[in-house]
């Protein structure tokens, strides 16, 4: 399961759907895997929303049972043709393309997810 920045960032920032989030990935816990680019963006906002928590929240994230995975030429590929055919933006792009090249499916709060042809969790 590719695992989505709003879904970390629900867990960290206890927003409305924080709890859903973190009993979807216990019950995926050998399964868990992000894009680093999408890492990278959980950074950028655990800095710029919580500036003061950061290096705790960091350490959070660094301590879950998650396998990161930097994007290669293929991930590169498939992120720039679903850019051009699904309302993602860039970060979602690389979510997109690790689920496709990992066969797996997208955790995530984004319903924009729910136009491409990946299977995704979602709360109702």
């Amino acid at each position: 399961m590719v695992i989505d920045t709003s879904v970390l960032l629900a867990i960290l920032f206890n927003e409305e759907h924080g709890r859903w989030c973190i009993e979807n990935l216990e019950g995926a816990v050998s399964e868990l895997r992000m894009s680093t680019v999408n890492y990278a963006e959980t950074l950028i906002l655990l800095e710029d929303r919580q500036p003061q928590l950061f290096e705790d929240l960091r350490a959070e994230i660094d301590a879950l049972p998650i396998r990161f995975v930097s994007p290669d030429l293929p991930q590169a590929a498939v992120a720039a043709k679903a850019r051009l055919r699904y309302p993602l933006n860039l970060g979602d792009c690389f979510v997109y393309a690790l689920a496709v090249v990992e066969g797996c499916s997208i955790i995530t709060l984004d319903a924009d997810f729910l136009k491409t042809d990946r299977p995704v969790l979602l709360p109702s």
